[in-house]
């Protein structure tokens, strides 16, 4: 028995036919399968990003007194969230 070749559209009807409450599942399955089968593409890392990554750690390693650490930042957040 031959496959039977699915169109955008026999997808999209396809998932019509769910309660609105599964579309984030479906959506969150598709993600995932972008990710299984297409890894090497979603490695790359544009030059110009690594070039700013480096750009920032020298700044960091040049200006260590600017680093501000996760839990520094929490409790600036939770300053700010309760009006202290």
């Amino acid at each position: 028995m031959k496959k039977m070749e699915i169109t955008l559209k026999d997808l999209e009807d396809n998932i019509r036919t769910l309660p609105e409450n599964f579309y984030e599942e479906v959506n969150d399955f598709i993600d995932f399968l972008k990710t299984k089968h297409f890894k090497s593409k979603s490695n790359h890392i544009p030059e110009w990003q690594k070039e700013e990554t480096g750009r920032r750690a020298e700044y960091l390693r040049e200006n260590p007194q600017s680093f501000v650490s996760e839990s520094e930042m929490d409790d600036y957040l939770n300053n700010l969230e309760s009006g202290d």
